[in-house]
Protein backbone atom coordinates (compact mmCIF):
# COMPACT_ATOMS: atom_id res chain seq x y z
CA UNK A 1 0.00 0.00 0.00
CA UNK A 2 1.21 3.20 -0.97
CA UNK A 3 0.68 6.03 1.56
CA UNK A 4 0.23 9.56 1.38
CA UNK A 5 0.47 10.86 4.81
CA UNK A 6 -1.34 14.44 5.40
CA UNK A 7 -0.83 14.84 8.79
CA UNK A 8 -3.23 12.73 10.47
CA UNK A 9 -4.87 11.98 7.47
CA UNK A 10 -3.57 8.95 5.91
CA UNK A 11 -4.73 8.44 2.00
CA UNK A 12 -4.20 5.31 0.21
CA UNK A 13 -3.16 6.44 -3.68
CA UNK A 14 -4.31 3.28 -4.79
CA UNK A 15 -7.89 3.01 -4.06
CA UNK A 16 -8.51 6.86 -3.04
CA UNK A 17 -9.65 5.82 0.71
CA UNK A 18 -8.51 8.04 3.38
CA UNK A 19 -8.08 7.27 7.00
CA UNK A 20 -8.94 9.78 9.53
CA UNK A 21 -6.59 9.62 12.57
CA UNK A 22 -7.14 11.45 15.98
CA UNK A 23 -4.71 11.00 18.30
CA UNK A 24 -5.53 9.71 21.44
CA UNK A 25 -2.57 10.35 23.85
CA UNK A 26 0.14 12.87 23.81
CA UNK A 27 2.72 9.94 22.17
CA UNK A 28 0.51 9.50 18.88
CA UNK A 29 2.79 11.78 16.72
CA UNK A 30 3.10 10.90 12.71
CA UNK A 31 5.67 8.86 13.36
CA UNK A 32 3.68 6.16 15.20
CA UNK A 33 1.36 6.49 12.74
CA UNK A 34 3.81 5.91 9.84
CA UNK A 35 5.61 2.77 11.83
CA UNK A 36 2.08 1.47 12.70
CA UNK A 37 1.38 1.01 9.01
CA UNK A 38 4.71 -0.26 8.43
CA UNK A 39 4.64 -3.50 11.38
CA UNK A 40 1.15 -4.29 9.50
CA UNK A 41 -0.78 -5.18 6.67
CA UNK A 42 -4.00 -4.18 5.33
CA UNK A 43 -5.82 -7.26 4.57
CA UNK A 44 -9.72 -5.58 4.24
CA UNK A 45 -11.05 -2.23 4.47
CA UNK A 46 -14.97 -1.51 4.67
CA UNK A 47 -16.22 1.53 3.60
CA UNK A 48 -20.00 2.79 4.48
CA UNK A 49 -22.25 2.56 2.06
CA UNK A 50 -22.89 6.64 1.38
CA UNK A 51 -26.42 7.70 -0.31
CA UNK A 52 -26.51 10.96 -2.37
CA UNK A 53 -28.84 13.00 -1.13
CA UNK A 54 -30.68 14.39 -3.33
CA UNK A 55 -30.96 18.08 -3.66
CA UNK A 56 -34.67 19.19 -3.27
CA UNK A 57 -35.76 21.04 -6.02
CA UNK A 58 -37.50 24.51 -4.89
CA UNK A 59 -40.25 25.44 -6.84
CA UNK A 60 -39.87 27.49 -9.94
CA UNK A 61 -40.60 31.10 -8.51
CA UNK A 62 -44.41 32.19 -9.80
CA UNK A 63 -44.83 35.66 -11.09
CA UNK A 64 -47.72 37.62 -10.19
CA UNK A 65 -48.34 37.73 -13.96
CA UNK A 66 -48.33 34.84 -15.27
CA UNK A 67 -50.64 33.76 -18.62
CA UNK A 68 -52.12 30.80 -18.87
CA UNK A 69 -50.67 28.66 -21.45
CA UNK A 70 -53.66 27.78 -23.52
CA UNK A 71 -54.04 24.07 -23.93
CA UNK A 72 -53.11 22.25 -26.92
CA UNK A 73 -55.55 21.09 -29.37
CA UNK A 74 -55.64 17.51 -30.15
CA UNK A 75 -54.40 17.13 -34.12
CA UNK A 76 -57.30 17.83 -36.86
CA UNK A 77 -58.17 14.65 -38.80
CA UNK A 78 -55.57 13.42 -41.74
CA UNK A 79 -58.76 15.22 -44.74
CA UNK A 80 -58.97 18.75 -42.50
CA UNK A 81 -54.77 18.75 -42.85
CA UNK A 82 -54.69 17.64 -46.48
CA UNK A 83 -57.05 20.37 -46.89
CA UNK A 84 -55.78 23.01 -45.47
CA UNK A 85 -52.25 21.85 -46.57
CA UNK A 86 -53.11 22.56 -50.05
CA UNK A 87 -55.16 25.94 -49.42
CA UNK A 88 -53.06 27.64 -47.58
CA UNK A 89 -49.77 26.35 -47.41
CA UNK A 90 -47.22 28.41 -50.29
CA UNK A 91 -46.39 27.00 -53.55
CA UNK A 92 -43.16 25.51 -52.29
CA UNK A 93 -42.68 24.36 -48.30
CA UNK A 94 -41.01 22.42 -45.94
CA UNK A 95 -42.36 19.76 -42.97
CA UNK A 96 -41.45 23.17 -40.63
CA UNK A 97 -43.88 24.91 -42.41
CA UNK A 98 -47.27 22.68 -42.10
CA UNK A 99 -45.76 23.08 -38.35
CA UNK A 100 -46.44 26.65 -38.30
CA UNK A 101 -49.96 26.59 -40.02
CA UNK A 102 -51.45 24.30 -37.16
CA UNK A 103 -49.56 25.72 -34.76
CA UNK A 104 -50.80 29.37 -35.27
CA UNK A 105 -54.70 27.75 -34.66
CA UNK A 106 -53.67 26.25 -31.61
CA UNK A 107 -52.05 22.56 -32.06
CA UNK A 108 -48.98 20.89 -30.86
CA UNK A 109 -46.40 21.12 -33.55
CA UNK A 110 -44.47 18.11 -32.64
CA UNK A 111 -47.51 16.24 -32.94
CA UNK A 112 -48.56 17.68 -36.44
CA UNK A 113 -44.63 17.02 -38.02
CA UNK A 114 -45.56 13.65 -36.83
CA UNK A 115 -48.58 13.31 -38.70
CA UNK A 116 -47.37 15.70 -41.74
CA UNK A 117 -45.31 12.73 -43.74
CA UNK A 118 -48.52 10.47 -43.37
CA UNK A 119 -50.33 13.62 -45.22
CA UNK A 120 -47.14 14.57 -47.56
CA UNK A 121 -46.88 10.55 -49.15
CA UNK A 122 -50.60 10.45 -49.27
CA UNK A 123 -50.24 13.74 -51.51
CA UNK A 124 -47.49 12.69 -53.36
CA UNK A 125 -49.50 9.48 -54.47
CA UNK A 126 -52.43 11.63 -55.72
CA UNK A 127 -50.05 13.87 -57.57
CA UNK A 128 -51.21 16.73 -55.31
CA UNK A 129 -47.54 17.41 -54.72
CA UNK A 130 -44.04 17.27 -55.79
CA UNK A 131 -40.61 16.85 -53.99
CA UNK A 132 -38.13 18.93 -55.13
CA UNK A 133 -35.02 16.67 -55.63
CA UNK A 134 -31.55 17.63 -54.15
CA UNK A 135 -33.20 20.40 -51.63
CA UNK A 136 -32.00 20.29 -47.69
CA UNK A 137 -34.56 20.26 -45.47
CA UNK A 138 -36.74 18.72 -48.25
CA UNK A 139 -38.95 20.94 -50.27
CA UNK A 140 -42.16 20.09 -51.77
CA UNK A 141 -44.05 21.88 -54.39
CA UNK A 142 -47.83 22.06 -54.52
CA UNK A 143 -48.98 20.95 -58.33
CA UNK A 144 -52.99 21.23 -57.66
CA UNK A 145 -55.07 22.76 -54.50
CA UNK A 146 -57.85 21.13 -55.73
CA UNK A 147 -58.50 18.51 -52.48
CA UNK A 148 -61.76 17.18 -53.62
CA UNK A 149 -60.34 13.64 -53.67
CA UNK A 150 -57.83 14.23 -50.71
CA UNK A 151 -58.29 11.98 -47.50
Amino acid sequence: MKIKSLGYKITDEESGIVFELIPKTEEATQELVEKFFDSFQVLKVETPKIELLREEKKPPRKSKFVKPKPEKKSIPNPLERQTKELTDLPEEFVIGDIGDLFEKEGFDRKKIIENAYHDIYNMIEKNKINYLEGTKPKKYRIVSRDSSDSG
